[in-house]
């Protein structure tokens, strides 16, 4: 036995749900904040984020929201009444599936930098997995979204890439309320959230020993700075093997076309890093652990760590279906470069392509 599985063998539940995050959901999720610039500062797993500051680097904690009141999974203790009419019997929730029986995530990758202070979410991507059949599928919000709906009520006028700071300030539930206003507008459980921090992206593919993607078309940027003495930076159609420098500027170029390409660009990133760590296994568990100590805070339950390993080691990669909701099928200008999401054009291909609602689903899944 390797000395990195007896390491994990010996992990206690917090630990192992940072090696999860580590080794599946960043990896999932780590390349997104590559639409984010240089010099982020680092979070810590689990909510322990540094303090609230207005300083470039820092994202805020959410305040504490209020927990929902505990689904019922038992009849109450006193007697029925005869009389009455029979009581529904209540949805079972599951703490890392919710009531859907699908795990659905809501991944945020921020741009805070020094050059442009604030906590814009530039990366909006909501993916959903069915743990029974590892069938699952992705969408991608672009940033220039406008009016999207806000999670108690009303729209929020502006770019959706500013909703985050605009909750945060107003209640202190920058995480949550996004996962609240995501729910709604698409009228769908959202059961987590995983927010990256920068220097992620870098160190996890150089961690892995880079990744690749494959492109049905070659994309070429000649405005993308790759450094002080050279512009311009593209890849071939077909495969590409790309390393740390390579995989951030393939996240972040986006005058080659547009934000919408740069958008399909981060899920074929996202995808490519899921399947090289899961074929490299638990052997880079180390580095990955200390990655994840830096750049991911998420509210995913510590008790559901061998679960989520698990799940996410057997995730369907190549039948994943993935979409930006992007004009004109998916939105529709409101003026110059914003548009408005066709929100009920975006719950029909959730609801054609999301995995099947299990309303009382269970992970592991009872025989």
């Amino acid at each position: 036995m390797s000395s990195t599985v007896r390491t994990w063998n010996a992990m206690r539940g917090p630990s192992r749900l940072l090696a999860i995050v580590g080794l599946a959901v960043p990896v999932l999720v780590v390349s997104i904040v590559a639409a984010s610039a240089l010099g982020m500062g680092p979070f810590a797993a689990n909510g322990a984020a540094p303090a609230p500051s207005s300083a470039a680097g820092v994202l805020p904690t959410d305040a504490p929201a209020p927990s929902p009141a505990p689904t019922p999974t038992a009849a109450t203790a006193a007697s029925p009444d005869p009389s009455a009419s029979p009581t529904p019997t209540p949805l079972i929730a599951d703490d890392l599936l919710g009531t859907d029986g699908r795990l659905t995530l809501l991944l945020l990758g921020s741009d805070n930098r020094p050059s442009h202070p604030g906590h814009r979410m530039d990366a909006i991507m909501v993916v959903s997995v069915d743990p029974t059949t590892g069938e699952s599928a992705a969408f991608s919000i672009p940033r220039d979204t406008q009016r999207f709906p806000l999670p108690d009520g009303g729209t929020y006028g502006a770019k959706v890439n500013g909703m985050y700071e605009h909750l945060q300030a107003n209640g202190g539930r920058g995480a949550a309320g996004m996962k609240a206003a995501i729910a709604r507008a698409f009228e769908i459980e959202v059961d987590h959230y995983v927010l990256i921090g920068f220097p992620g992206v870098q160190r996890l593919v150089k961690a892995v020993g880079g990744v690749d993607v494959t492109l049905d078309k070659a994309y070429y940027d000649p405005y993308y700075w790759v450094n002080g003495r050279t512009q311009g930076w593209g890849l071939r159609a077909g495969t590409s093997h790309l390393g740390p420098a390579d995989a951030l500027i393939f996240a972040r170029s986006r005058k080659g076309d547009n934000d919408f390409g740069r958008a399909r660009r981060q899920q074929i990133l996202v995808m490519a890093a899921l399947d090289k760590v899961r074929t490299r296994g638990v052997d880079d568990l180390p580095a990955l652990l200390d990655i994840a100590a830096d750049t991911v805070r998420t509210d995913l339950p510590l008790e559901r760590a061998n679960d989520l390993f698990e799940l996410f080691a057997t995730v369907d990669l190549d039948g994943a279906d993935r979409v930006v909701f992007g004009p004109t099928k998916y939105a529709e200008s409101i003026g110059g470069s914003a548009f408005q999401l066709k929100l009920a054009v975006c719950r029909a291909w959730i609801e054609d392509y999301f995995p099947a609602v299990r309303p009382y689903g269970r992970w592991p899944a009872q025989g």
